[in-house]
């Protein structure tokens, strides 16, 4: 059996090539909403979000689940399985691909009015590059993907440059991003291919097709589900209140960049690494990859929430301006949900088909949000809106545990490495407390100062607590 060491060796390796495959374009996209919401008048810059809003919406319904079900199994059970789809069910995917691609294009043509071929070839090929990257992820091609990333990223960024710098059209600015979108599409669509034809080992398909087909549909719901808890808050606000109180409360309750990144690239190595495993000991491989992969999480997730803490009023100013102010209380209590992210919740159920209690834990989590969104927002206002998913969000990381830990047979806690984070919170927050004073202190008023002091901060912090995690893992190694 591999040693504990060359597991989490494997699993950081992992986590860190699927992140950083996603990393670049994700930090275009951030780049470039930061320079728009700054340089574009607030009706052009809302025309343009709408179309990634309701992009972001529609493609995981596109998808339906297929994207996160390839990452569950190894590579030569999904050649496997693609192998027995028949053409009938390609056929019935296409429609369902295409039917839902015509109601984007519709809704873009209606609001921005974009002709309607741009918009549906754009979230067809933008959908599909989902599902080919996640087989090219289990394939390892990530020297491929990490390459075409990066030109997408640089491409994307000149792209909406050029449209700024030339008389600002959206008509023109998503033609090319279509052109893009299609030849990364098309790039995938060729290397997986070739990944298709390579001889792979037998593995039996027939007596895990009916848990397959089972997990499918509730990855699907639950993919949909996430996202639209994440959107949910930001719809109802825009029809119930004013478009101005709309806007800070959105820019007050983003999600933090690359976080949803991390946290899939965890999960999706340990998944990995678990379908490379052997049966006889999954419960035990289990659960010290569970343990690794929140200790390494926490090295990163837990500097950058005591940063977003104690430093939002210079993240907030400094970025967006002094128009959102107001968005500051939102985002303080947004802010508190970070720690529990230091920890993929799903992915013992998932490797374990128990996507019915996913979904029990996903439409709960949305409901019990939706009741407290009205009387917190009548105590605390807008603040309240996000205080509402805080709560529901640790509710039902909590049942997620729970129910992990019975599928295992062993207690939460033993899923958890609670002692080192205990430890961690603790430093962290002295040490951002102690840089906080010296910079109210020292530099009073020098807002940019002061955030770049932070973040260097967050840096040091990550940097330092990663190497001591690598070399407490080298030494129970050593010991055993």
């Amino acid at each position: 059996m591999p040693s504990p060491g060359r597991k989490s060796s494997a699993l950081f390796s992992k986590s860190f090539f699927i992140f950083i495959t996603r990393f670049f374009p994700s930090l275009a996209n951030l780049l470039v909403m930061i320079w728009y919401s700054r340089y574009l008048p607030q009706a052009e810059y809302g025309e343009y979000q709408h179309f990634w809003v309701h992009l972001f919406i529609i493609y995981p319904v596109i998808c339906f689940g297929i994207h996160v079900l390839i990452i569950t199994y190894p590579k030569a059970f999904i050649v496997g399985l693609f192998n027995k789809i028949t053409t009938k069910h390609f056929a019935l995917y296409f429609a369902w691909a295409t039917a839902l691609s015509g109601v984007f294009a519709l809704l873009q043509h209606n609001a921005i009015g974009i002709s309607f071929i741009v918009p549906f070839l754009f979230i067809l090929c933008y959908s599909l590059t989902f599902i080919f990257e996640s087989f090219l992820i289990v394939s390892g091609n990530y020297k491929c993907l990490i390459a075409v990333n990066i030109v997408y990223a640089a491409v994307f960024c000149t792209i909406h440059k050029y449209v700024l710098d030339h008389g600002f059209s959206l008509q023109e600015l998503f033609l090319y991003l279509l052109i893009l979108t299609a030849t990364r599409f098309l790039v995938y669509a060729g290397i997986t291919a070739a990944n298709m034809k390579k001889p792979v080992q037998d593995i039996a398909i027939e007596s895990l097709a009916g848990n397959t087909r089972s997990l499918w549909l509730h990855l699907g719901v639950y993919d949909i589900l996430q996202v639209l808890f994440s959107y949910i808050d930001k719809f109802i606000i825009s029809i119930v209140l004013t478009a101005q109180l709309s806007a800070i409360y959105y820019n007050g309750s983003q999600n933090i960049p690359f976080l949803p990144l991390l946290l899939s690239a965890a999960g999706s190595a340990v998944l990995i690494q678990l379908a490379a495993g052997k049966p006889h000991d999954e419960a035990t491989d289990t659960i010290l990859l569970m343990n690794y992969s929140g200790r390494i999480l926490s090295c990163i997730v837990f500097p950058l929430f005591f940063f977003l803490l104690f430093f939002r009023n210079e993240l907030i100013i400094g970025l967006l301006s002094e128009k959102y102010i107001a968005a500051i209380p939102v985002f303080l209590v947004a802010t508190f949900v970070l720690p529990v992210r230091a920890y993929s919740f799903t992915t013992v159920l998932q490797r374990q088909h128990k996507g019915n209690i996913i979904n029990a834990g996903a439409i709960a989590d949305i409901l019990l949000a939706c009741l407290l969104m009205y009387p917190l927002y009548q105590w605390l206002g807008l603040p309240g809106v996000a205080l509402s998913f805080v709560i529901t969000t640790y509710l039902q990381a909590a049942f997620y545990l729970f129910y992990s830990a019975r599928l295992l047979g062993t207690s939460p806690l033993k899923l958890i490495p609670y002692a080192n984070w205990l430890i961690k919170l603790i430093i962290f927050a002295l040490l951002f407390i102690a840089v906080r004073y010296a910079d109210d202190l020292y530099f009073p008023g020098k807002n940019m100062l002061t955030l770049v002091m932070g973040a260097v901060m967050v840096i040091m912090a990550t940097a330092v607590s990663l190497v001591i995690e690598f070399k407490m893992q080298r030494k129970d190694v050593s010991i055993s």
